[in-house]
C-alpha cells in the first residue's frame, strides 16, 4: 500500500486572551512601562521567574546571560549574552521575553541597540508573534545582516503584521557561536506608538485561556477495541457526529485548530487510526483502507453511532472513501482532500517515472 501525504491547515481567528495578573500595564506612564517589561534593563527587582522578565542565568549550552552594568548605551545597565565555554562554535545561548499582543495597531515595531565584542559566529534577534495555542502566526529575525565580528552600538529594527489571531509577542535576543553580546534601549511600537503610550484593544479578554492538549486529553479521550488493535480516540462538543481521520504518520494533534471550531457546532470524535498517535497494532496481515474502515466502524458502534458525518485527508481521506463505498449506512456526509486510493492510475506511469528520478537525483545531491 502506497501512502501520500498531504498537509492541509485551515486558519481560525480564536479570542485573544492573555492573563492580565502578569501583564496588566499603565498605558500612559513610562515609569510603570519600565518597571513591567523592563525593556531598558534598568529595573533589577523584577522576579526572574516571572513570565514578564527576560531570562536570565547560565545556559547548559555554555552561555551566561544578565544584567551587566560595565556596558550599556543609557542608564546604569544593560543585558549581556556571552560565552563563557570554549566549545561553543556550533551552539548558541539567549534571552526571551513574552508580551501580550493585547495592544490596539497593525503592524508591530520592535527597536534595540546590539554591541558585540569578538563574536565568530553571529548575533541576531529573532522575533515571533504566537497565537493562543503558542502556534507561530509572524516570524523574522536579523540573520540576512549578518551581524558579527566587534562593534559599537547599533541601532535594529524589525516589524510583523498583527492580525486578529495573535496572543503573544515573543523577543529572543540570541548569540551564536563564542563573543559577547549586549542589549539596550529596547523599543516595541504598535503602528508607530509606544507600547507606553498604546490603547489596549477594547475587545481583549482578562480572562486566562487554557489550551487543550489535543491528542493527550485524559479527560476527552476513550479507547475501543477492534481486531488486533486498541484505538484511542477524544471527543469533543455536542451536535451531529464529526468523525475527524488524520493522515499517515499523523495523529490527532494535527487537527487541533480543527477540532476547536468545529466543536462548536458538532460532537468531533477525532481518533488516532490504529499503529499511530496513541493508538496499538498487533495484527500481523498488511494493513489496507478497507482495514481502517472496519476499525472506524467498530469504533462508531461502540459509541452507539449509527450514523456520522466524516471528514479525512490524505490515508484518512481515503478511509472515508471506503466506509462510504463499504457502510454507506455509517456515513451522512464525506468531505476529503488528498485522497488517492490507486496512485497509479490516478497519476500517469511517465510521471511517476519522472518523480522517482528527481528523488533521485535530489538524493544524489544532499
Amino acid at each position: 500500500m502506497r501512502y501520500f501525504l498531504f498537509a492541509v491547515v485551515l486558519l481560525v481567528a480564536p479570542q485573544i486572551v492573555a492573563p492580565q495578573s502578569l501583564y496588566s500595564q499603565s498605558q500612559t506612564s513610562k515609569l510603570q512601562n519600565d518597571k513591567i517589561y523592563n525593556l531598558d534593563f534598568e529595573n533589577k527587582d523584577i522576579d526572574p521567574k516571572s513570565s514578564a522578565a527576560w531570562q536570565t542565568g547560565t545556559t547548559k549550552s555554555g552561555y551566561r546571560v544578565g544584567i551587566d552594568s560595565n556596558q550599556k548605551r543609557s542608564g546604569k545597565y544593560s543585558l549581556l549574552i556571552e560565552s563563557i565555554d570554549k566549545d561553543v562554535a556550533s551552539k548558541s545561548g539567549m534571552s526571551n521575553i513574552i508580551i501580550p499582543a493585547k495592544f490596539e495597531g497593525k503592524e508591530v515595531e520592535i527597536r534595540f541597540y546590539l554591541k558585540l565584542e569578538k563574536v565568530t559566529g553571529h548575533a541576531d534577534f529573532p522575533f515571533r508573534i504566537d497565537d493562543e495555542d503558542n502556534d507561530k502566526i509572524q516570524f523574522t529575525n536579523l540573520l540576512a545582516k549578518r551581524i558579527y565580528g566587534t562593534q559599537d552600538w547599533k541601532q535594529y529594527s524589525l516589524k510583523l503584521p498583527l492580525g486578529k489571531a495573535a496572543s503573544t509577542i515573543n523577543l529572543f535576543p540570541l548569540l551564536f557561536g563564542p563573543g559577547k553580546m549586549w542589549i539596550d534601549d529596547v523599543q516595541i511600537l504598535f503602528d508607530g506608538v509606544d507600547i507606553a503610550e498604546a490603547k489596549i484593544r477594547t475587545d481583549y479578554s482578562t480572562v486566562t485561556y487554557q489550551s487543550i492538549d489535543y491528542g493527550n486529553n485524559k479527560g476527552a479521550s476513550g479507547q475501543v477495541r477492534v481486531r488486533d488493535a486498541e484505538l484511542y480516540y477524544e471527543i469533543y462538543g455536542t451536535g451531529e457526529p464529526l468523525l475527524l481521520l488524520h493522515g499517515n504518520s499523523q495523529s490527532i494533534r494535527v487537527f487541533k485548530k480543527q477540532i476547536k471550531e468545529f466543536s462548536k457546532t458538532y460532537q468531533v470524535i477525532a481518533v488516532d487510526t490504529r499503529g499511530q498517535g496513541k493508538s496499538t497494532d498487533h495484527i500481523s496481515e498488511p494493513l489496507s483502507y478497507n482495514l481502517f474502515a472496519e476499525d472506524m466502524k467498530t469504533l462508531l458502534d461502540t459509541l452507539h453511532l449509527k450514523k456520522a458525518n466524516v471528514l479525512g485527508w490524505s490515508d484518512g481521506g481515503n478511509t472515508g472513501i471506503i466506509m462510504a463505498i463499504k457502510f454507506p449506512e455509517y456515513v451522512n456526509k464525506l468531505a476529503v482532500t488528498g485522497a488517492c486510493t490507486d496512485p497509479n492510475k490516478a497519476v500517469s506511469s511517465g510521471t511517476l517515472k519522472e518523480v522517482a528520478k528527481a528523488i533521485k537525483n535530489l538524493k544524489t545531491k544532499t
